[in-house]
């Protein structure tokens, strides 16, 4: 990564001991490449269900230690396999918006998921922000947020507040 763009990661003291969830906005393809090179921990990530139709693709992906999830539906095999990850100590990565964002927005709302998967293991959930361009030379910035316990906040609110919190890492 750091041979093609200019990256710049903030908050790596952030990362607690332990395993956790790793979640934020989601730019581009190389966002997981961002995130895996970046930081000190093996993440075995969420990642579209039609990564998985292809042999080639199915077979890449599954050597990464991705997982599919359904994004148009609550996916029950996903959360499963999140939770089951999550309690055999592993760290989670996770795009709540659910689809990489093309929009001049800062990010896409945010999909209940993971709050609720952070809530059910008490894991932290780690939120993270990225911002630049992914071109050749340019400014690629990661800014790592404080972890997050999510049974401070109002349940109501949680998705909300970690929307929030990801689009402050956005704007730092």
């Amino acid at each position: 990564m750091k041979l093609f763009f200019d990256v710049r990661v903030t908050g790596l003291e952030n990362i607690p001991e332990g395993n956790y969830i790793l979640a934020g906005n989601h730019k581009s393809m190389w966002d997981i490449i961002l995130l895996a090179t970046s930081i000190p921990t093996n993440i075995r990530f969420m990642a579209k269900k039609e990564l998985f139709n292809n042999s080639i693709t199915e077979s890449f992906f599954n050597k990464a230690g991705a997982f599919p999830v359904d994004r148009d539906n609550i996916d029950i095999n996903a959360i499963k396999t999140a939770l089951r990850l999550l309690k055999e100590g592993e760290t989670i990565g996770v795009f709540p918006e659910g689809t990489r964002n093309k929009t001049k927005a800062i990010t896409l709302p945010f999909k209940e998921g993971v709050t609720r998967i952070a809530a059910k293991t008490n894991k932290v959930i780690v939120p993270f922000g990225i911002d630049g361009d992914y071109k050749l030379g340019k400014i690629v910035n990661l800014n790592i947020g404080e972890p997050i316990d999510m049974s401070t906040i109002d349940k109501e609110n949680q998705t909300q507040y970690l929307e929030e919190k990801v689009k402050e890492l956005i704007l730092r």
